[in-house]
């Protein structure tokens, strides 16, 4: 299982951030965790203007709880000054060594939605914590705050990172009784890198074995004991990342998507920004994003 016990979730008063803490509630109920809201201001100066802004503040900040609390739920609330939004959420995090960040992306439509927020993206980079972002475009069938997903795609590279985010996404689905489904995108066969000119080369031989391969290292992964509690199918498709990973949530229904992010040095960041924020900006669920395991981390797996 997943050990959730303390929940961060950064607001900033919108509708979008509203949204997001309605799905840390929910969350927060579900595994039975304390939640910490934290909104960051930009520094005020001294003075009677100043000390009656931080209390507006500090009340629009009960204001959003109080809109989304939900019965047995632990809530503390933090007010920082900064700059650096990004810099004190993580601060936040490690302060409270926080199991999970849920948070909200900006942009909603055409132009807007080729950008996410700039703290979003700051957090993407840096955050070595799983991170649960609810987009503001979601569909109105999962525009519902939820706990328990229902169906789950989990992107699969067979890389340690994915590895982790696979036992995300099983302990999720084994608690929930969810219907997962496995997804390796081959991006194209070696063979075919450089083929051999025809007319002796035969391409679908290739492209079934490759397939068969990914399949059959997929339903290697999958724990006997973990379809006694959810459903787990199994797909391998050719192309794009991020678009093969997007059709198959759209044709699934998914009401979560997990996927796992690779280290941070410039070709593990050239990978992530060509996948990762490309299914964040366009899904029409919630993500989330798996870092590399960390030391001491709460994950237990799947169990």
């Amino acid at each position: 299982m997943i050990d959730i016990n303390r929940i961060l979730c950064p607001i900033d008063f919108s509708g979008f951030s509203d949204r997001a803490l309605a799905y840390a509630m929910r969350i927060a109920v579900w595994a039975d965790a304390k939640l910490h809201v934290l909104h960051v201001v930009p520094p005020l100066a001294t003075g009677t203007l100043a000390a009656a802004s931080r209390e507006l503040a500090g009340r629009h900040l009960q204001s959003a709880v109080e809109r989304c609390r939900l019965p047995g739920v632990t809530v503390d609330t933090e007010l920082v000054e900064s700059t650096e939004t990004a810099a004190r959420i993580l601060d936040a995090a490690e302060a409270c060594d926080a199991d999970l960040i849920v948070t909200g992306s900006h942009g909603r439509r055409g132009a807007e939605r080729v950008f996410l927020g700039s703290v979003v993206e700051a957090l993407l980079h840096k955050c070595t914590r799983p991170m649960l972002v609810i987009p503001s475009h979601l569909d109105p069938a999962q525009a519902e705050p939820r706990a328990a997903f229902s169906r789950i795609v989990c992107a699969v590279d067979f890389s340690l990172t994915s590895l982790n985010a696979l036992a995300h996404a099983l302990a999720i689905a084994a608690e929930s009784q969810a219907k997962l489904t496995l997804l390796h995108v081959i991006e194209m066969p070696p063979e075919l890198e450089q083929p051999p000119p025809p007319p002796y080369f035969d391409v679908e031989p290739i492209r079934a074995e490759a397939e068969a391969a990914g399949l059959t290292k997929l339903r290697a992964l999958v724990p006997e004991h973990a379809r006694d509690y959810c459903t787990v199918e199994t797909a391998v498709l050719e192309g794009g990342v991020s678009r093969q990973l997007l059709r198959m949530a759209a044709s699934r229904n998914a009401d979560l998507i997990v996927l796992g992010v690779h280290g941070r040095s410039a070709f593990d960041l050239a990978f992530f920004g060509s996948n990762s924020k490309d299914v964040i900006r366009q899904a029409h669920c919630p993500v989330l994003i798996v870092p590399a395991a960390r030391r001491g981390a709460s994950m237990k797996g799947a169990s």
